[in-house]
């Protein structure tokens, strides 16, 4: 007779049963941002929205800000996928990366405006939020390493901050025009933008 330990079965049931819920709340969370504003959305008005309850809300998430920092983490998959376009350029030229700035990095910021926007405010109001974003930033700019090829050794972290400091002016940049609607010229930001990052980038495969 022989015999054997098995492992016991996960519950799988119990754990949709929670992604269920988390996904619930974060689609009502985005709804009742976008409807009305961050700062003056509560936590009671996405547990309405999800016809659910405080104790299942916290369950899930800290607090507001965690759950506007969460709201962005769905995206994040996205946020890499941009800043890795630059990396897979055939060729870098500035008419290149102004095609990306044009086509692919505003699209990227419409579609995304609600998080966007969220976490910014998010970011303003909570030290652990602002602290996640940064490291976002990071991984962001890590998505460029083949220009960073060369920075190395003493020379890894100013390369590293040089790529880390484009993506946080692009993303200003983006979001007093875009989110905030601060006017300018479409042409001319695109084109002040393609100059900073051709050049840059260009500087950045060169090597210290």
């Amino acid at each position: 007779m022989t015999g054997s330990i098995s492992t016991p079965a996960r519950n799988t049931f119990r754990e949709q049963q929670w992604r269920e819920a988390h996904d619930r709340y974060l689609e009502c969370a985005r709804e009742v941002f976008a409807r009305l504003g961050y700062h003056a959305a509560t936590v009671a008005d996405v547990v309405a929205a999800a016809s659910g309850s405080r104790a299942t809300f916290y369950a899930h998430f800290r607090d507001k800000a965690d759950i506007a920092a969460a709201l962005f983490e769905r995206i994040l998959a996205d946020t890499a996928a941009l800043y890795r376009m630059p990396a897979r350029f055939p060729e870098l030229t500035r008419d290149r990366v102004r095609a990306w700035l044009d086509e692919d990095v505003l699209a990227f910021w419409t579609r995304y405006a609600v998080e966007i926007d969220v976490l910014t405010q998010a970011v303003a109001d909570d030290p652990r939020v602002a602290a996640r974003h940064y490291q976002w930033g990071v991984d962001a700019a890590r998505e460029l390493a083949p220009y960073l090829a060369l920075w190395t050794g003493e020379h890894e972290q100013a390369g590293l901050t040089r790529a880390l400091l484009l993506v946080l002016q692009l993303e200003q940049a983006c979001y007093h025009w875009l989110i905030r609607g601060v006017g300018h010229d479409r042409e001319l930001v695109l084109d002040v933008l393609a100059d900073v990052w051709w050049r840059e980038l260009t500087f950045l495969r060169t090597g210290p």
